[in-house]
């Protein structure tokens, strides 16, 4: 009879997957939820989608998860000194509340950023652009006899 997987029955699972899909140490996750490394191991090889341990924004989304988790803690510690700040007989202690009120309008300004509902900066985008499709097609066709030149100027363009 099959055994169960220790971590896919472990109280924390997604986060420990979440961790190794990050491509964090499996040293560090089995001593920080107490489980074997060659348990992680088999877990990660039979358990883990392939797509998605392969996948190059998985570890981008892993971090942007970490960034916000980051910026609510912010935003919760801003808002629990406020509070002090209001509340404070001697604005000596915690400073003027309109202080900690510029930090909470700065969070909310970078969370309508990172939704979408606030633009950063004007993005301007040539990659479907008709006149950059020529030009790029022009230069990589040129190029043939130089297969070399040609190369590296695909991979310049790529990145």
């Amino acid at each position: 009879m099959a055994r169960t997987c220790t971590v896919c029955s472990h109280p924390e699972k997604e986060e420990i997957d979440r961790l190794l899909v990050r491509g964090d140490s499996i040293a560090g996750i089995a001593r920080d939820f107490a489980v074997s490394e060659d348990a992680l191991k088999r877990h990660f090889d039979n358990h883990v989608p392939k797509t998605l341990a392969a996948s190059p924004s998985a570890k981008e989304i892993t971090d942007a998860d970490k960034l916000l988790s980051e910026i609510e803690e912010v935003k919760n510690r801003a808002l629990r000194l406020l509070d002090k700040a209001e509340n404070a007989q001697d604005t000596r202690v915690y400073g003027p509340p309109s202080q900690y009120l510029k930090e909470f309008r700065e969070y909310v300004r970078l969370m309508a950023e990172l939704s979408g509902k606030l633009a950063a900066q004007p993005q301007i985008t040539i990659i479907n652009n008709p006149q950059w499709v020529e030009l790029r097609t022009l230069i990589i066709g040129a190029l043939e006899p130089y297969p070399e030149a040609r190369e590296a100027v695909i991979h310049a363009i790529r990145q």
